[in-house]
């Protein structure tokens, strides 16, 4: 039990005496340990508060949690430093710093205890609980959480909050909601430091409002500009991606059900153009839903999304409710802002001006469609999709075929989403991947510069990129090699040792007709041999394409030969000329052996 948890039971049951005494007693000894004081824990935190920079998925931020206390209103603050966590969405493990610190909380009696109550200086007023347009704000964002999303005392939400007037208001209406249902709050503000000086003036703006909430805050900053540039993403992503990997880890530190941002009806339109104009699928056309898995057992919800923007400034006003303007968001360099600032309004102006509302009704209609056809792939995805492994996946042709073009397209970026866990792509790189149905073997394309999709006689193979490891170097006819992963084996060995096997691990030469010097390297287009048991050359290509060797392993394949001649295949077939015949007086074993 720590200091600050004895602290608030002494306060809780200060009418006991004996239990006064009790926790009096164990206070001084807690003292006596050095626990740390809330100014050592806040300078261990500075010295890591900024992402590591790292061409793997975003680092995890350290997190700083500050508590604020009910009686005495001191302050605890948290370091956790955590490893990074890659794009496959495996959970980063978390290193302590200190034996102090202990993992993320959970729900104890002290939380079921606490009473939140908001400030007097956060209360509503008589003439705002008058407010119709106030109560209607309320009364919907209210039946947001305890209808649709079954919010209770017991659950936990953290409030994605940028300082802005959008995230402002939710932190404001979900403080006021959480008086009446007790369910708990934190805040959790990502600076992107892509503005300077004002972007650490957003978070003191932030952490200023929370601690006058009495919210726990959690903070955390990323190099967007530097992740954008290494991982070859617009700005735009870069910051997305940083951000929603804080908020994965805060909801965890947090043990939250809920993390919850301050999305509107606005920004659900913008995104619909957005995808509009990238040629995005059915599913980037529903707009931005209203809820989302964000990792297991918390959901990422938007009790602000049937809401326009200008309900969200006149909530504000009539709550006094202060928000910082970000200048980012007039410049016309970002997509977003082209749309916000001149495709909406002149929409407005010259077709509709009630075209915000037209599009979400809109998005609603495509999302219980795209619910049907999401539904539809899920049950026939299975049928078509083989060989599956963290760095690649195939496509049956044969059975893919037999859907409709515009299901094979929602089939494959389902596919894209579930086995490689990125955006999917967009309709002119599906039309793309489409034509490699009627192409021949071995005809590729490449679908952003770090996943690759094949044909491969009767497949689809979507693959990682990996760097082919160049093999080329002089061997002797006897010894043994070491060379990616295996050794080559090379020995003379006597007639009575000859025990030919049906492996192509181990095959027998005519030792008197291979040279004393040998190469070992990748095979290349326009190698030829004479396979055993065969008559006439053939080119390696055709012969692998015989075997049914996948277009993966192809790469991997290399060849024992002369200056002139392919002699073995390595693990795949020996040239005829080179075999053992009854004319055969010496014999070389050559044996590829798996390290």
């Amino acid at each position: 039990m720590s200091y600050f948890q004895l602290s608030d039971l002494f306060n809780i049951y200060s009418k006991n005496l004996y239990f006064c005494i009790y926790c009096f007693l164990i206070l001084l000894m807690a003292k006596k340990k050095k626990i740390l004081s809330d100014e050592e824990l806040l300078a261990l935190a500075a010295e890591n508060v900024v992402l590591e920079e790292t061409n793997e998925p975003p680092t995890s931020p350290v997190i700083v949690q500050k508590t604020e206390k009910k009686s005495k209103k001191k302050s605890k603050n948290i370091e956790r430093k955590e490893t990074p966590s890659k794009i496959k969405g495996q959970p980063a493990q978390i290193e302590d710093k200190s034996k102090n610190i202990s993992k993320p909380v959970k729900k104890n009696k002290i939380d079921t205890l606490a009473v939140y109550r908001l400030p007097k200086s956060k209360s509503v007023s008589n003439n705002q609980k008058n407010n119709p347009i106030f109560l209607k704000f309320l009364q919907k964002v209210e039946h947001f959480l305890i209808n649709d999303m079954l919010i209770d005392g017991a659950s936990k939400i953290v409030l994605a909050v940028s300082g802005g007037v959008d995230s402002m208001t939710l932190l404001d209406v979900m403080a006021i909601l959480a008086e009446k249902y007790q369910f708990k709050l934190a805040v959790a503000h990502f600076n992107h430091n892509l503005r300077g000086a004002d972007s650490n003036k957003d978070l003191e703006f932030v952490k200023n409002e929370a601690k006058e909430y009495g919210i726990p805050f959690y903070f955390a900053s990323g190099k967007v500009k530097k992740y954008a540039e290494k991982n070859s993403i617009s700005i735009e992503t870069a910051a997305r991606v940083l951000r929603y990997n804080f908020f994965e880890r805060v909801s965890r530190n947090f043990n939250a059900d809920f993390v919850a941002t301050a999305h509107t009806a606005n920004d659900s339109v913008e995104t619909f153009f957005i995808n509009l104009f990238r040629g995005s699928g059915l599913t980037g056309l529903c707009g931005i839903p209203f809820r989302r898995q964000l990792i297991k057992d918390v959901l990422l919800i938007r009790p602000l999304i049937d809401f326009k923007k200008s309900q969200l400034i006149e909530y504000a006003n009539i709550r006094n409710i202060k928000w910082r303007e970000d200048n980012s968001n007039s410049l016309l360099e970002y997509t977003r802002n082209k749309v916000r600032l001149d495709l909406i309004p002149k929409l407005e102006q010259d077709f509709n001006p009630s075209i915000i509302d037209v599009i979400n009704r809109t998005t609603k209609l495509i999302q219980s469609a795209d619910k049907l056809i999401h539904n539809y792939v899920k049950k026939h995805l299975p049928d078509v999709i083989e060989n599956v492994s963290s760095d690649s996946f195939c496509i049956n042709i044969q059975i893919f075929s037999t859907f409709d073009k515009f299901v094979q397209g929602e089939m494959i970026q389902t596919a894209f989403l579930k086995y490689f866990r990125l955006s999917p792509p967009n309709l002119a790189k599906i039309d793309r991947i489409l034509d490699l149905l009627d192409s021949d073997t071995g005809a590729f394309f490449e679908i952003t510069k770090s996943i690759t999709v094949a044909k491969d006689r009767n497949y689809l193979v979507f693959f990682k990129n990996f760097e082919k490891k160049d093999v080329n170097f002089i061997i002797s006819k006897i010894g043994t090699y070491s060379v990616d992963g295996y050794k080559i084996n090379l020995q003379e060995v006597s007639k009575r040792q000859v025990k030919f096997s049906s492996s192509a691990n181990e095959e027998y030469l005519d030792f008197d007709l291979v040279p004393s010097l040998l190469y070992v390297r990748n095979w290349k287009e326009g190698d030829s041999f004479q396979p055993l048991g065969m008559q006439g050359t053939m080119k390696i290509s055709d012969f692998l394409t015989n075997q049914k060797i996948s277009f993966l392993e192809r790469s991997k394949v290399l060849v024992l030969c002369s200056k002139n001649d392919i002699i073995w295949v390595i693990g795949r077939r020996i040239n005829d000329k080179y075999k053992v015949t009854e004319e055969t007086k010496r014999f070389l074993k050559v044996e590829l052996i798996n390290l």
